[in-house]
């Protein structure tokens, strides 16, 4: 499972909206102390999925119109996506097992609707 950085607004459409399965956006900025603990957190969370999950990371100091799009307020907050679709969102810091416990929610119901998991979050 690769971390992708998202720099633009193309690659937000193309990594995040236009992705089938489940996608991760962690909004963080780099003067974030807890941005900095929640990155590992995520990482490990979502390595247990595999291919089923992908992780993208957006600095809101440079993506400013995505974070207003999605009305980031604080930081970090992570917004779970679904074929392109927002989730759920979680506001400052989130552990492995919180993380864990939302995704293995989210795979499952892709299992029951038929999905293939293992090719889902690939681009």
């Amino acid at each position: 499972m690769a971390v992708v950085s998202i720099d633009s607004d193309a690659d937000f459409s193309v990594k995040v909206l236009r992705q089938p399965g489940i996608v991760i956006a962690d909004f963080w900025a780099p003067w974030c102390e807890p941005c900095k603990m929640v990155h590992s957190e995520i990482s490990q969370a979502a390595a247990n999925f595999g291919d089923a999950v992908k992780v993208v990371r957006i600095n809101v100091d440079t993506m400013r119109n995505v974070a207003e799009k999605y009305e980031i307020m604080a930081v970090p907050t992570l917004l779970f996506f679904k074929d392109g679709k927002p989730l759920k969102r979680i506001i400052g810091y989130a552990s492995q097992a919180e993380i864990s416990k939302f995704l293995a929610s989210v795979v499952a119901e892709n299992k029951a609707a038929g999905f293939d998991n293992k090719n889902i979050g690939m681009i």
